[in-house]
């Protein structure tokens, strides 16, 4: 069986329970039955607080009928690759939500992603649901049911899950189907579909899923204007992320960014030095870590790298960008869309910097904003207010 169904009626309300594959043919059965169909949908479950790359936990599966399914990636001696092949047919649609952590996954098994894919996030900010709309939003609102949320944080590597676990994991990919119609249609209605493909493409660069160690730093919040310190910050965050990718540990268990801040800031000279450090609980940091600590330091301080250091240069003015972030509100409110789809900080940061070349100013964009950015950065716009609402003369 690909899943089993028991119906129960209480009140006269149907309730369907429903139960996880765990079998190496039940798995391959279903990816039978599925080889057909024009798009399937597709969610997981996974763990990565505990983990460096997160653990998949569990996968689910829709049809284009609203059935689900969910398999235990988990369970002894499944075969799985019956669920990758699928994934990787380029004659069947993959339907996802939000699927940037979901593909992290994927990439980390198969050095690739599913394709082709259409995500609904990314197909509602076309069709103003705002810019970075949930399932459980789009569930509300288009399928018009409220969805049992009380199990989201579950522990999915517990097992054994229990049904309404089961349950809350295979409702996300069921209303999947009725969201990726509604959608498609209104976009089409509209003439809309071409303005995701670039939001689309963006999933197919693998190097989105590449971990590059000398970019750590980047995730921390800290800058200094002392280029030493910048240094020395970059060559411990890169440290730790390789510690933590050969062991697949969290960053913070090996040591937390307060830490990689203060030691950047106070670089010690020796190990007896550490424990002069103030503010710095270094009980978890043994003898081994320290030295090549030491290490990271000593390179830091010797590297003469700065143009890839500082990334406060060339700031414009907050007053541009605020306007041109009015302009992009008003556009897009005028044309029912998410602002984000249209324009990001960067895009905004480039236009108020008199840059050209950017891709809010180009394309469908151009027509929605791009041209009236360029207008007020060339002096030939102006803003007013008239029964409440922006007017762009």
């Amino acid at each position: 069986m690909y899943l089993v169904m028991l119906i129960i009626y209480v009140s006269n309300v149907i309730s369907i329970e429903m139960t996880i594959l765990t079998k190496s043919h039940d798995v391959e059965d279903l990816c039978k039955k599925l080889q057909d169909e024009k798009f399937i949908c597709v969610d997981t479950e996974f763990i990565r607080e505990k983990y460096y790359y997160p653990k998949l936990c569990l996968i689910q599966i829709g049809d284009s009928k609203g059935n689900g399914w969910a398999i235990d990636p988990l369970a002894d001696n499944i075969n799985l690759n019956p669920i990758f092949d699928l994934f990787l047919n380029k004659k069947i649609l993959k339907v996802l939500h939000s699927p940037r952590q979901d593909f992290e996954i994927f990439f980390n098994i198969l050095k690739t992603i599913p394709k082709p894919i259409f995500d609904t996030q990314s197909a509602a900010m076309t069709c103003g649901y705002g810019d970075s709309a949930s399932y459980e939003s789009l569930v509300n609102k288009i399928v018009k049911i409220k969805l049992d949320k009380s199990v989201r944080f579950t522990n999915w590597e517990n097992r054994p899950l229990n049904k309404k676990q089961i349950n809350y994991a295979i409702s996300d990919v069921t209303h999947l189907s009725k969201i990726y119609l509604y959608l498609k249609a209104n976009m089409e209605k509209n003439k809309r579909t071409n303005w995701i493909k670039e939001e689309l493409n963006k999933f197919n660069d693998l190097n989105l899923y590449k971990i590059n160690s000398n970019n750590a730093w980047k995730r921390i919040k800290f800058y200094s204007s002392n280029i030493e310190t910048m240094s020395i910050f970059k060559e411990i965050a890169k440290l730790r992320e390789e510690i933590a990718k050969k062991y697949n540990l969290p960053r913070n268990k090996i040591f937390r960014d307060d830490i990689v801040i203060k030691l950047s800031k106070n670089p010690p000279i020796n190990i007896k030095n550490f424990d002069n450090l103030r503010g710095i609980n270094i009980k978890n940091i043994d003898n081994s870590y320290k030295n090549l600590i030491l290490k990271s330091i000593k390179v830091g301080k010797n590297n003469k790298d700065k143009k890839s250091i500082n990334n406060n240069a060339n700031t414009p003015s907050k007053a541009i960008t605020d306007i041109l972030k009015i302009i992009l509100q008003s556009c897009a409110e005028k044309h029912n869309i998410s602002p984000l789809l249209i324009a990001n900080k960067e895009d905004i940061k480039q236009i108020a910097l008199g840059e050209k070349d950017v891709k809010s100013l180009k394309g469908w964009r151009h027509k929605i904003f791009g041209s009236a950015a360029l207008e007020l950065m060339e002096g030939k716009l102006s803003l007013k207010i008239k029964n409440g609402a922006v007017i762009i003369d």
